[in-house]
């Protein structure tokens, strides 16, 4: 009895150690990290493989926005700060000119950086939703079975249903 206590605890924590698993942002299998480059040489199933080539694809993208919307932002608000409020000027025999700076491009600026950070979003939510949807693959997670409740309208009344 002891031996089969044994051998089973020892299978469990087999399979629990040999599974892929992700930790920043780098695949870890057998107690090597990879990068997500090597994704192939890490899984073996191709579906999860290609859950996994859509999370790449989805992750450069976002951070194509996120790095050029960042940019943006930054010299945006560097500018904002380099002009101050008000310069003046001495013309010396004719007197000083007081000018007040146009912020415009850099509003415009700021304005477009937050909107391409706004765009990198979704790609990166996409992009880990296909990253754990391959490593789930991968590990053999149970995706078949998915029940839900549905609130469904028909008429002059409503319905909750359980979909399977």
């Amino acid at each position: 009895m002891k031996k089969i206590l044994l051998l089973s605890t020892f299978i469990c924590f087999q399979t629990a150690f040999s599974q892929v698993s992700l930790e920043n942002n780098k695949l870890v299998k057998d107690g090597v990290k990879y990068k997500y480059s090597k994704y192939e040489q890490v899984l073996q199933n191709s579906e999860a493989r290609d859950y996994f080539k859509k999370a790449r694809t989805n992750k450069t993208a976002g951070e194509v926005f996120a790095y050029a919307g960042g940019f943006s932002l930054g010299f945006g608000i560097g500018q904002i700060i380099s002009n101050g409020k008000t310069r003046t000027s001495d013309l010396g025999y004719y007197g000083t000119i007081t000018t007040k700076p146009n912020n415009s491009g850099a509003w415009t600026a700021i304005g477009i950086g937050a909107g391409l950070i706004g765009i990198g979003i979704p790609f990166a939510v996409a992009a880990n939703k296909n990253a754990k949807k391959a490593l789930e693959i991968e590990n053999g997670g149970a995706t078949a079975f998915q029940p839900y409740f549905k609130l469904e309208t028909a008429g002059n009344g409503m319905a909750l249903s359980y979909n399977f």
